[in-house]
């Protein structure tokens, strides 16, 4: 692994146990065992190195949800799969999406980091959407209502339901707050 991914790494970590305000280079350079200088030159500004985590996990979050999508029988079965991602990215219980822990943490983003984060979460709520298109066409999931609502609604949940879990060290938090979306999923 190279130098420039393997701080993106630590950095994500970082970020999804502490928000963007809870670490610093310093942090980090500690943690790889190189000086803040190393940082610097690939990343000149902390803002440069948070809008390169966020890109990159933006990037791979939106290819697992397609990827669950396209890989499921049933629109219910990939909603399903959608909660289970969200509940492992608690880890342990002391992790969040990063997405979870950046909204969290908006106002310390810089504004590019904010205008991805905003357009991530949009493209996750339309990933929900389709799902719930998706499970009303072929029965899977109830939905009553504007699928878009919808949508936005149980990724609050998802976003919730983690925070929850997290503050309260108690992953069984997450499934409790989850449960009203899993039960809207037909098991057929």
């Amino acid at each position: 692994m190279n130098t420039q991914t393997r701080l993106l790494n630590l950095a994500e970590t970082a970020m999804c146990r502490h928000g963007y305000g809870g670490f610093s280079y310093a942090d980090i350079a500690r943690e790889a065992g190189i000086r803040k200088a190393s940082i610097h030159h690939h990343f000149p500004a902390k803002a440069d190195l948070g809008f390169a985590v966020l890109d990159r996990y933006a990037d791979r979050h939106l290819t697992m949800l397609g990827d669950i999508r396209v890989t499921s029988r049933l629109g219910g079965q990939a909603l399903a799969r959608t909660i289970t991602l969200y509940r492992e990215a608690l880890g342990s219980g002391d992790n969040l999406c990063l997405l979870v822990a950046l909204a969290s943490d908006a106002s310390a983003l810089p504004q590019s980091m904010r205008d991805m984060l905003a357009a991530a979460t949009a493209a996750t709520t339309a990933c929900l959407e389709e799902l719930l298109l998706s499970g009303r066409k072929d029965m899977s999931i109830s939905v009553a209502g504007d699928p878009a609502i919808e949508a936005a609604s149980i990724l609050a949940v998802l976003h919730g339901a983690q925070l929850l879990a997290r503050a309260g060290r108690d992953i069984a938090l997450f499934d409790h707050a989850t449960q009203p979306i899993q039960t809207r999923i037909s098991r057929r």
